[in-house]
């Protein structure tokens, strides 16, 4: 999915205003107060752009909840910005400004955190949920551990302290930042909920966020250069990337549900098994060098600590394989449950559960529902004259060609006998209908090969729409039915209650 053309000016705005921040800071570097109100407004107006995305395009649910945890992390971020430029103006008088300024970035990168935890969580349930959060803390861990054991530490004991001690603080933030970008992928590629340009634009952001603060600490701790002018344009491409990623993740209505999601291979190899222990065997490793080197005793322990993983790596596999059993017997049992026998499309139960749920996602979202309820035709003159069997064989052979509509993203059912329906959500314009109502019976009326016997039959259709013919569910099927009826009585392909449609009309003005 490409973005729209309001989204390409605004990543065309977003490059210009970094770019005019770029030169402002090399033709004007005295005009403190331009540049720092340039860096607060950036965070302000990504966080602004967000909230209309999710407005506008997301409904109530796991997706919205998810931006909108991104957007407080947006809004945390130009708090943090007002924050330091707020001190800076009057003169560095309130230290503790600063010092909530890191406070509200910490809790940006917490809410950025949260956010990919809680979509993991969702679709992967709560344990992986636990597990998918003790990673993001093990990771972080080793890259501050590793960080300060063969960076910072040698350098204080070198008696460098001061600088390094200043760098190790500002360290955290970029280390932050990757691996954020680390876990955006993994949850990318075990979910599969993100289209892939948001995850691209959300590790721009994270890139850009770590460069920038990679840059300061050299300038400013190494080179003993004010850097901030400079970085100020990179933390603005940070949080408009951020911003924008919101605007290219469009749910997908009347699709599959979040449980019917399946994970990348490749990505639950990542999450499952090479990310835990290769961190572990990485620290051992070092703790090896660190500290007394290979030894017979060290020697010894090391092997037991390898065979001991690969021990664990063989009962994770078998836990594993259990569980994708379990996992492919459910969706037996579910799929017993929801579909019917004699067809294998979707019986009555699935169809009145799916209706109810499209309809109360149509209230939310402001889309139309349309359902297509037919029967066939000269079927009970096929029972009487061919047999039950016959029968069975034409209502087969009716489901065969119907479910090549579900390619198309309908939903098709059989409620019993020789009655199925179409569930259109959302629903187009009144035509579309039509439309689908002709192909189907084009569709169905093609002659039917029973056991050597050529057989004519063909469907009378029904159409019609929520909320235009009906408040509720039940209503909608009678609605549909009665149609469906009319169709018969006309000796017509199909019946759309037109008439219905415009007296509601016309009772809906008179009301206002």
């Amino acid at each position: 999915m490409s973005p729209g053309p309001s989204d390409s000016i605004y990543i065309r705005l977003a490059i210009g205003y970094a770019l005019i921040q770029w030169i402002l800071a090399l033709w004007m570097p005295d005009a403190l107060l331009l540049h720092r109100i340039l860096a607060i407004m950036a965070p302000i107006a990504a966080f602004a752009y967000l909230i209309g995305v999710i407005g506008s395009r997301y409904e109530q649910g796991h997706l919205r909840r998810f931006w909108l945890l991104i957007a407080a992390g947006l809004a945390g971020d130009a708090i943090g910005r007002i924050l330091y430029a707020g001190d800076e103006w009057i003169g560095g008088v309130f230290g503790g400004s600063i010092r909530l300024a890191e406070l509200f970035w910490s809790l940006e990168a917490l809410l950025f955190a949260g956010a990919l935890i809680y979509l993991f969580r969702r679709v992967q349930g709560p344990l992986r949920g636990a597990r998918f959060t003790l990673d993001i803390i093990i990771v972080a861990i080793t890259l501050m551990t590793v960080g300060w054991e063969y960076l910072i530490k040698p350098e204080m004991e070198s008696g460098t302290d001061t600088v390094w001690r200043s760098a190790g603080g500002a360290m955290l933030y970029p280390l932050c930042g990757i691996v954020l970008m680390f876990f955006t992928l993994v949850v990318y590629f075990n979910t599969k909920q993100l289209h892939k340009r948001a995850v691209i634009f959300l590790c721009l952001g994270g890139s850009a966020f770590a460069l920038g603060d990679v840059l300061r600490i050299f300038l400013d701790s190494f080179m003993n250069i004010g850097a901030g002018l400079y970085v100020y344009p990179l933390h603005t491409l940070s949080a408009c990337f951020i911003g924008f990623a919101g605007g290219q993740t469009l749910p997908r209505r009347g699709r599959r549900s979040l449980s019917e999601k399946k994970p990348w291979p490749a990505g639950t190899l990542i999450v499952r098994y090479l990310l835990p222990y290769s961190v572990l065997g990485g620290m051992f490793a070092l703790m090896a060098h660190r500290f007394g080197g290979w030894s017979g005793l060290f020697t010894g322990l090391t092997l037991c600590f390898i065979l001991i993983l690969i021990r664990q790596i063989l009962i994770q596999v078998e836990n594993d394989r259990l569980f994708e059993r379990l996992h492919v017997s459910l969706q037996k049992s579910e799929s017993l449950a929801h579909r019917d026998d004699l067809t294998g499309l979707y019986n009555r139960r699935y169809f009145n559960a799916r209706l109810s749920e499209a309809l109360g996602e149509a209230d939310r979202a402001g889309f139309r529902v349309g359902l297509l309820y037919m029967d066939l035709n000269r079927f009970k003159r096929v029972n009487d004259k061919y047999g039950h069997r016959a029968g069975d064989l034409l209502i087969q052979k009716v489901a065969q060609r119907l479910h090549s509509l579900e390619s198309k993203g309908v939903i098709v059912s059989r409620l019993g006998g020789d009655e199925f329906t179409v569930m259109l959500y959302p629903a187009g314009e009144d035509q579309e209908l039509i439309w689908m109502a002709e192909d189907i019976w084009t569709l169905l009326s093609e002659p039917y090969e029973l056991e050597g016997t050529e057989i004519y039959t063909s469907p009378s259709i029904g159409i019609a729409v929520y909320p235009d013919h009906a408040k509720d569910d039940q209503e909608l099927i009678g609605r549909a039915d009665t149609a469906m009826y009319a169709a018969k009585e006309r000796h017509a392909r199909w019946h759309f209650d037109v008439e219905q449609t415009m007296l509601l009309q016309l009772l809906h003005k008179k009301a206002d």
